[in-house]
């Protein structure tokens, strides 16, 4: 098979070694304080690394099977038949101009599974952080309600290219991007329950795909990606710090830590680093956003009483 693809894909290799290596010391680190109330923040950054690789080794493959360049139709990587073009990856691992997948890849994929799921499902330390029947109801409304805004967001984000040109339309799609972070970072901060956040998006993106969305089942990859950075920085505080400034950073954690996955999809690794340099700031500036309007939206639901059975709501009747 001949390899070819867009700039930086190379990243993407060192990326599943390293997330494998992450996780696996992690998952160490849990078991080893099996008993500490504050275990489940080690037991999701675990998940997370294992989520990061599996993300870029289901990249590796669906690079092989598919061909084309990235964009909104998705054909990942862009695998070419053109001899002229040398695969970045084989370059990267010294295995010449062609490359293949072998039995690693898969074995690597499934390892990735079953670690990321072993450490979203395990019970946690406190039994309060155990989940109720309202608290998956509720990520079922989010996943619908965001996977049908998520959808239709895809025509503002289309559509500007019909107002702006060039680099500047490319901008505009940056900053618009920020909204199909906000399913992950209010479901966080409504259950506040390790795992909330990283549900809420991933649910909202798979019901995005089943509303039709044109990129298609790819999109359940992104989704996770994206619930990646909301994730990590709720269990970075223990699932304790809600305020403005925690969730404008899980806004900008969301849109920085899916950054690799979006452009290696999109390809703007082959854009000029001063461009990159400038949609890094506009993505920051959209997560950030997107984390503060989170904080909004949940704020103004749970005024209405409607939240009382969950974290945020108790939350407002004892300041109350």
């Amino acid at each position: 098979m001949k390899g070819g693809g867009i700039k930086g894909l190379d990243l993407g290799l060192w990326a599943v070694a390293f997330a494998a290596a992450l996780a696996a010391a992690l998952v160490v680190v849990s078991w080893s304080r099996a008993a500490d109330p504050g275990e489940a923040r080690y037991r999701f950054w675990a998940a997370a690394a294992a989520i990061t690789g599996l993300a870029f080794a289901v990249l590796f493959v669906a690079s092989g099977a598919l061909g084309g360049t990235p964009d909104i139709n998705f054909a990942p990587a862009a695998i070419r038949t053109d001899n002229a073009v040398k695969a970045t990856v084989a370059k990267a691992i010294g295995a010449g101009d062609f490359v293949g997948l072998g039995v690693g890849v898969y074995l690597a994929i499934a390892g990735f599974a079953v670690s990321a799921v072993g450490a979203i499902l395990a019970r946690p330390a406190r039994d309060e952080r155990v989940w109720r029947t309202q608290d998956y109801v509720l990520l079922a409304v989010l996943a619908v309600v965001f996977g049908a805004i998520y959808w239709a967001w895809l025509g503002p984000y289309l559509g500007i290219e019909t107002v702006l040109v060039g680099v500047s339309a490319q901008f505009g799609q940056e900053l618009l991007f920020g909204l199909w972070f906000v399913s992950g970072l209010l479901g966080g901060y409504i259950i506040r329950r390790p795992g909330a956040a990283f549900l809420s998006e991933t649910l909202a993106a798979f019901a995005e795909v089943l509303l039709g969305a044109p990129a298609g089942p790819v999109l359940i990859v992104t989704g996770f990606m994206q619930a990646l950075g909301p994730e990590l920085t709720f269990a970075a505080t223990g699932y304790r710090r809600w305020g403005w400034g925690t969730m404008l950073v899980a806004g900008v954690a969301a849109g920085v830590v899916a950054l690799p996955w979006n452009w290696l999809r999109l390809g703007y690794f082959a854009l000029d680093p001063g461009v990159m340099a400038g949609l890094f700031i506009t993505r920051v500036i959209a997560g950030g956003l997107a984390g503060l309007g989170a904080k909004a939206i949940g704020d103004l639901v749970a005024a209405t009483g409607s939240l009382n059975y969950f974290a945020l709501g108790r939350e407002r009747v004892r300041e109350v």
